[in-house]
């Protein structure tokens, strides 16, 4: 095979070059390279003063990007490692079985590795997403909102039997139950991972798929096994799958047959739902870097705010029909004011499995906070992060690294801005204390600023 391929690419090639017309005909109209590598066209360049030591490198880029049918030959290029050598042109994109395609970015976690226990937690990440978590769960309930983690599964996951033969299982707990086992044990976290409701429908229901084979999403039938197992945890009764309509249909991409440029025809199944309910819902707004905004008359009274991801695109057109209100806010673009100004009763942290470090990072507080130096002191800024009449009163306590004694910045009071300056070398820790009420007998928050 190794000696046949070379010569097949030659042949490939002097079709493409000798043939063109042959091969816009088959390919279509040339694209920007944008369509195939993710990235603008480079523009020619002009030599000037500034740029003649990079100028021939840029041309250089140029001319390759203005090829004549440069697209089609790297579509062509991929689809014959894909169909005839049943390679893949993507080291991001492994090729499974029966014409299913996996997700296996080092650079993003690796999917398919992390659903196979090639990596775990280490304490120190379990400990803080724990923190996390908790003090979340602590500033929610004293607005009186609920606060539940929803963790859609990897793909890899769930059509585990498709992986490439040559990925075996490293360890049975995966990072994905390690964390959750954790949060069971050590915290009162409500938390839905529906991997057993999709592996059981997936037994159930043969004829049908749940995620995407081309992209590494589920598609709207998973969706809505995922969002019958979180409105279960919310104490809302959705239709069983077997009493919701299906309309199947075929599309021939995803994200993952774009990462390879490619295209499989009828190669990807997704479903329309309908038969939810007899309720009308409407989506006001709906823009994939923002926000999904529905509305549902008649439906449970309680609002639902989600901070999501990539997943919620799916989920939201089904769970949204169980509330009259519901709001999706995407994580890149989400502002605790949203929360606040929406005054939901409930608050959904939606993360993908293959993104569960991002809860490293992830807080709802009351406080914001920064250090930033000067010549001689280090700044260190506390401020209230959200408008409104909201618990946040504050004691604020300085532990220097270099003593055993705590001195007391401020005692209990109502939280102003303020700002606390150290001599620059000094290390340490502000401790924010934050309170239901100017008496100190409840602590809602704790927050440590090391400078």
């Amino acid at each position: 095979m190794k000696k046949i391929k070379p010569v097949l690419w030659n042949i490939c090639f002097f079709f493409i070059i000798l043939t063109p017309n042959v091969a816009y005909f088959l390919f279509g109209k040339n694209v920007d390279a944008a369509n195939y590598e993710n990235r603008n066209m480079a523009v020619k360049p002009v030599i000037s003063p500034e740029n003649y030591e990079n100028f021939p490198e840029e041309y250089e880029n140029y001319f390759n990007d203005s090829l004549p049918f440069r697209n089609q030959m790297i579509e062509f290029h991929n689809s014959i490692d894909y169909y005839l050598f049943h390679q893949s042109s993507s080291k991001k994109v492994a090729i499974g079985s029966d014409g299913w395609l996996f997700y296996c970015n080092d650079e993003d976690n690796n999917p398919l590795e992390q659903s196979l226990g090639y990596w775990n937690f280490t304490e120190g990440q379990l400990e803080k997403i724990a923190d996390n978590l908790t003090s979340t769960q602590r500033v929610l309930e004293s607005l009186g909102i609920e606060f539940v983690l929803f963790i859609p599964p990897n793909k890899e996951t769930i059509y585990m039997e498709f992986l490439p033969d040559y990925y075996t299982v490293q360890n049975k707990v995966t990072s994905v139950e390690q964390l959750v086992a954790y949060l069971q044990e050590h915290t009162s976290i409500r938390v839905v991972y529906p991997k057993a409701d999709l592996l059981a429908a997936k037994d159930k229901y043969p004829d049908v798929l749940f995620y995407h084979k081309l992209d590494t999403h589920w598609n709207m039938a998973g969706a809505y096994i995922g969002a019958v197992s979180l409105a279960n945890e919310l104490g809302v009764k959705m239709p069983p799958f077997h009493a919701i309509n299906l309309e199947k249909k075929l599309s021939s991409g995803g994200d993952l047959t774009n990462m390879l440029n490619i295209s499989i025809k009828d190669g990807n199944v997704d479903y329309g739902i309908s038969g939810i309910n007899g309720l009308v819902t409407e989506c006001k707004t709906w823009d994939f870097n923002t926000e999904f905004l529905y509305y549902t008359a008649g439906a449970d009274k309680r609002n639902l705010f989600v901070w999501r991801d990539s997943f919620s695109s799916a989920l939201a057109p089904s769970l949204a029909t169980q509330f009259e209100n519901s709001k999706f806010v995407h994580y890149g673009s989400f502002q605790q004011q949203q929360l606040f100004d929406f005054q939901p009763d409930i608050f959904v942290g939606e993360v993908v499995e293959r993104k569960l470090n991002r809860l490293e990072d992830f807080r709802v507080t009351y406080i914001s906070s920064g250090v930033t130096e000067t010549e001689h002191t280090k700044d260190i800024s506390v401020t209230t992060a959200i408008n409104g009449k909201y618990p946040k009163y504050v004691s604020i306590e300085k532990k220097e690294n270099a003593s055993t004694a705590t001195e007391q910045i401020q005692t209990i009071t109502e939280l102003a801005d303020t700002l606390i300056q150290v001599p620059k070398e000094e290390t340490g820790v502000i401790s924010i204390y934050i309170y239901k009420d100017g008496l100190g007998k409840e602590m809602i928050e704790e927050v440590n600023i090391p400078y």
